[in-house]
């Protein structure tokens, strides 16, 4: 067999399928950057600072990591470090925006007592963020297979299966956490303040935006890496981007260092305590 010529290279690899869309990823650095710098100031310079909502801050900080990662592999689609890059900061950022919702809903259970919850504000706070914590344990193991497979010029195959089942399990928590907070809010919503009403209808819509990302996750995995969705960046626009976007400015809105009003607590002595920093 002849010999190939000597300026003969054989094809890079393109983790993508795509070349992702430079436009779209300058105008999430800059839409993210506006919402976490935002995030940022609300916390700091607020009149009551409430030092849990630093995780708007860092789920933004992700993001925009992850967008321009996005926006390096739109000059050069076949580097390695840049997908590597986006997929662990884009897959594990929305963990920060849920732990944020339950922060809310365990603040609220603090002020006002655990009446028509089953879990108290030290359960809500321990069990969701541990189901975070593991959720970005497995994405993290997933993403760091992946990025070695792409390095090697491979399909990212074998980290699929763990960035799978911590972005399902991520989705079975959060829907889990939904679940357990509308009932909730329903059952107490005449003793909550019009100030926190606010803050629990941008945290219902938050949590909604999180599982619609989930949904779309989880699927965009159960099908490969050469899936449909994954192949088609319209989806990562329109639901991954668009909704943690959607999350991050409803959380600017409804900042709970100017809704959550903690002056007004109604907590049983045995919870005093327990509520998150």
């Amino acid at each position: 067999m002849a010999a190939p010529p000597a300026e003969f290279t054989p094809p890079r690899f393109n983790p993508y399928g795509y070349v992702p869309s430079k436009p779209a990823s300058i105008a999430f650095i800059a839409l993210f950057g506006i919402t976490t710098i935002a995030h940022l100031g609300q916390t700091l310079f607020s009149r009551r600072r409430v030092w849990w909502t630093l995780v708007f801050t860092a789920g933004g900080l992700m993001e925009i990591i992850g967008w321009i990662g996005r926006l390096q592999s739109s000059s050069d689609p076949y580097s390695s470090n840049a997908f590597v890059m986006q997929i662990v900061t884009l897959v594990i950022a929305p963990a920060w925006l849920s732990a944020g919702c339950y922060q809310v809903t365990g603040s609220l259970i603090y002020r006002i007592g655990r009446e028509g919850s089953p879990l108290s504000a030290r359960a809500y706070t321990i069990i969701f963020v541990l189901c975070d914590v593991v959720s970005i344990m497995l994405q993290s193991a997933g993403g760091a297979a992946a990025g070695n497979d792409a390095r090697a010029g491979r399909s990212p195959d074998k980290g699929r299966l763990l960035l799978l089942a911590g972005v399902a399990f991520q989705l079975v928590a959060m829907v889990i956490y939904l679940g357990l907070s509308l009932r909730f809010f329903k059952l107490r919503w005449m003793e909550f303040s019009p100030l926190r009403r606010r803050l629990i209808y941008g945290t219902i819509f938050g949590s909604l935006c999180i599982i619609v990302r989930g949904i779309l996750r989880t699927t965009e995995l159960a099908e490969g890496w050469r899936g449909y969705i994954f192949i088609h960046e319209t989806f990562t626009i329109f639901l991954d981007g668009l909704p943690i976007l959607l999350c991050m400015i409803g959380f600017n809105v409804v900042h709970p260092a100017y809704t959550l009003d903690a002056d007004d607590s109604k907590l049983s002595s045995q919870e005093k305590g327990n509520e998150p920093v």
